[in-house]
């Protein structure tokens, strides 16, 4: 069971046939609580530098049992330049648990 910190996701990312990802949204406040304790994924570099974390372009596979907090923003694309989140820009946030489905 690892948990990842990412800038995006994708269902492609699911590595076992028989798994499926249940998404919620999440605080602010859980998603920075979390955060601490995941392996940082993050591909975007804008997000990179508002996390204070490195650029990792690593592509993973989640497993059951995984969990993934995702961070995104709502309102437009965040530029790749970005240095900071631009004040049309809010951030949203979601965890992504991978489950076994039954069949």
């Amino acid at each position: 069971m690892v948990n990842y910190l990412l800038s995006n996701f994708s269902t492609d990312m699911i590595a076992e046939s028989n798994c499926s990802a249940n998404i919620s949204e999440i605080s602010e406040e859980e998603f920075n609580k979390d955060k601490q304790e995941a392996v940082a994924i993050i591909r975007h570099p804008a997000f990179a530098r508002i996390l204070h974390v490195p650029m990792c372009k690593k592509f993973i596979q989640l497993y059951k049992g995984d969990t993934a907090i995702i961070i995104g923003t709502d309102g437009g694309k965040l530029d790749y330049n970005a240095r900071e989140l631009p004040s049309d820009l809010s951030l949203k946030y979601r965890k992504v648990e991978i489950v076994e489905v039954q069949a």
